[in-house]
């Protein structure tokens, strides 16, 4: 009975612990968003797409109109690119605890997968955010720029939401039907599938895995599923076949030169793109290692005690991550951006045989402690530095914006702006206006800011 008592009351500290993670996580994230200013593709998905002249987007039915003409002359990813400028066309407060929720909410469900059928862990949810904010590839680019993070944290956020319930299916071998059910995850895969092309691929690489699983060990299949899988095959095929992937997969491979190559020589070229990143991007092979190290300490432990189940998933979505960056082999560029899932589905490998790990003798408990302090100090100084280099992003865009608003009152809307370019580390990806007042940059800050012209020249 005693026993009892102790378990309940210490399963309520660490669900008190977890709550403090997640408002902690929140808050750090938020601080972050409230800092980063709105550039480059903000400024033009503030706009209904490809209208002329410009157009402000003023309502949900403008958003509409832009995603259709983004489907028809740029791309198929409606789901996020809606997203996108739903944020854009929102308060920037609201916008900013949205995309803040996000994040929160996206590290959540990798714990939730991972921590599947256990009790409560929040040193498993401190792992998966450190993870995250260290190992991801170009983070501020995907998490915080909101052009960036409504197409790969919240395009990611949707499909591991949607896979969390094949997870479950998946541990527990059993599952009810409904018709509403069924209704429901036919749609909510269509949602899932219309996302993000390569993470979409890894997408269905789990699910047909999933139902060869089942065959082989004899476990019946819901229905739902089988709607859901449907539904993912939709989006993805609407996704795809969107006349604008076209008409930008053939100016892409003419500004490569590719057209004329022959088709094993544009290959190679592809597939060079994808070599580079497991080559060149640390944190890839960072990640790499701690499966391979994390599955060395699970299969070294007493085999009586091994979860299977839970290593087999763990796989499954070790897999697909690659799968995921073998899907790049039809673009021809691999932005380290693209990467997002790529790392997102092995962390989420690694946090489920973390999860698996038998903690309870001395020496790992040491070890675990000493793993997660180190990150934890590795990460306070990371954000730390981010931080600052957003106050002073942030202090630049105020008075820039100040002199352009002041500029305008007095009547002069072709503005010059004397001063060095901002400069960021590559993790941001930012890039200034130029002096030329006629480059894509330049027009489209202009149109956001009602002007006719506005370059920056150096003191």
């Amino acid at each position: 009975m005693d026993n009892n008592k102790a378990g309940i009351k210490g399963n309520n500290t660490n669900k008190i612990i977890l709550g403090l993670f997640l408002i902690i996580f929140f808050i750090l994230v938020f601080l972050l968003n409230r800092l980063y200013p709105i550039h480059s593709d903000d400024w033009m998905y503030s706009f209904i797409f490809n209208e002329n002249p410009p157009q402000r987007i003023g309502n949900v039915l403008d958003i509409i109109i832009s995603q259709y003409n983004h489907y028809l002359y740029w791309g198929g990813r409606n789901i996020v690119h809606f997203i996108d400028q739903l944020l854009l066309l929102l308060n920037p407060l609201l916008r900013e605890i949205l995309n803040s929720v996000a994040y929160t909410a996206f590290a959540f469900i990798i714990y939730r997968i991972a921590n599947k059928g256990k009790e409560t862990n929040p040193y498993l949810f401190l792992l998966v955010n450190l993870l995250v904010w260290l190992l991801t590839p170009v983070f501020p680019q995907t998490v915080i720029w909101i052009t960036g993070s409504s197409n790969y944290l919240w395009g990611t956020l949707i499909i591991l939401v949607f896979l969390s319930y094949y997870y479950s299916f998946y541990v527990n071998e059993k599952s009810k039907d409904s018709v509403l059910k069924n209704i429901l995850f036919l749609f909510g895969g269509i949602i899932a599938g219309w996302t993000n092309e390569n993470s979409v691929i890894a997408l269905i690489s789990i699910l047909f895995i999933l139902f060869l699983y089942c065959k082989i060990r004899k476990i019946k299949i819901p229905k739902w599923t089988i709607y859901g899988f449907i539904g993912v095959c939709i989006g993805c095929a609407v996704m795809l076949l969107a006349p604008g992937n076209f008409i930008r997969s053939k100016d892409t491979h003419a500004a490569f030169n590719l057209i004329d190559k022959p088709f094993f020589e544009v290959l190679r070229y592809k597939a060079r793109n994808i070599y580079w990143i497991y080559k060149y991007v640390n944190s890839i092979g960072i990640l790499i290692l701690i499966y391979i190290c994390l599955n060395f300490v699970f299969f070294c432990q007493n085999k009586d005690n091994r979860n299977y189940t839970a290593w087999f998933g763990s796989l499954l979505f070790f897999t697909a991550a690659h799968i995921s960056a073998l899907a790049m082999i039809a673009s021809p560029i691999f932005p380290l951006r693209a990467a997002f899932c790529l790392s997102s589905f092995m962390i989420v490998s690694i946090c489920i045989l973390y999860a698996n790990v038998n903690m309870s003798n001395l020496a790992m408990k040491i070890i675990n402690i000493l793993i997660l302090t180190a990150l934890t100090v590795i990460f306070a100084f990371t954000y730390s530095e981010r931080y600052q280099i957003l106050v002073s992003l942030a202090d630049r865009y105020e008075r820039r914006e100040l002199y352009i608003e002041e500029q305008k009152e007095i009547g002069n809307k072709d503005i010059v702006l004397e001063e060095s370019p901002i400069i960021l580390p590559a993790e941001f990806d930012f890039e200034d206006i130029s002096n030329d007042p006629t480059s894509w940059r330049n027009g489209i800050c202009a149109d956001y800011y009602k002007l006719n012209s506005i370059k920056r020249i150096n003191p």
